[in-house]
């Protein structure tokens, strides 16, 4: 049997919003990433060969952060209180990298963007969540 391969997961919080965790693949996702931090975990690909975290962005929208064990990714923001269709995340997974933006109707919206690569030992997973002006 060959040795788990790790991923370390990176979520960086940029966005003005503290980051509240809704629901999780993982025990080890934080529950709370005020912006302006970064946090780090590790998921252990021999429990599961997709993980998931998805966060409340305050009361203005969800940020959905999907990856799997072959290097494949997807991200979604949504408007808050809408319901996840993880079958329409699940169909947005690419190689790689993915990003996602949600525009508000206050002139300002968010944008995610993750990446995913592998070094032959272990993956490293970066998403990030900020805000972008939309006008």
């Amino acid at each position: 049997m060959a040795a788990p391969t790790p991923t370390f997961v990176g979520l960086s919080n940029q966005s003005g919003d503290t980051a509240l965790l809704v629901s999780s693949t993982y025990i080890s996702s934080p529950i709370i990433i005020k912006s302006g931090d970064s946090v780090v975990f590790e998921q252990n690909t021999a429990l599961d060969t997709f993980g998931s975290a998805v966060y409340a962005m305050g009361k203005m929208a969800t940020w959905i952060v999907v990856w799997t064990a072959n290097n494949q990714v997807a991200t979604s923001i949504r408007p808050a209180d809408t319901l996840v269709i993880w079958e329409h995340v699940r169909s947005t997974i690419r190689p790689d990298k993915a990003e996602s933006s949600y525009d508000t109707r206050y002139g300002w919206g968010y944008k995610s963007e993750v990446e995913i690569s592998w070094n032959g030992d272990a993956q490293t997973l970066n998403a990030t969540i900020s805000t972008v002006p939309t006008n």
